[in-house]
């Protein structure tokens, strides 16, 4: 399998009283992204002590898989859904250098 080579971190806000919603369709919708190849697996947190404060992390083979999943019919339908519960939020492409998580190191190990 292909080390990603992009992080999507997305920060998202959402509507007072959307959360469990929100919540709801993000663990749905995270069933489909996982059917995408490219996609190397995805996390939802919530900021710790506040509500209605996520974060979205995803890791893709690279910008132009992410991309056409971007414009993806799935991707758009759940954007469709997303957008009235939303109050705002940001979204940053990161390059991974260096992974140091237990996981790689075993990965390593057994190679």
């Amino acid at each position: 399998m292909t080390a990603p080579a992009l992080r999507v971190l997305l920060r998202i806000r959402i509507l007072p009283g959307r959360e469990a919603e929100f919540e709801e369709l993000w663990l749905s919708h995270s069933r489909t992204v996982r059917t995408f190849p490219d996609n190397h697996g995805q996390q939802l947190l919530r900021l710790s002590g506040e509500t209605g404060s996520y974060t979205v992390l995803t890791d893709w083979t690279d910008e132009p898989t992410f991309r056409a999943f971007e414009q993806s019919p799935e991707q758009q339908a759940y954007l469709q859904r997303l957008w009235p519960m939303r109050a705002g939020g940001e979204m940053q492409l990161l390059e991974p250098l260096h992974d140091m998580s237990r996981e790689r190191e075993l990965q390593e190990e057994n190679r």
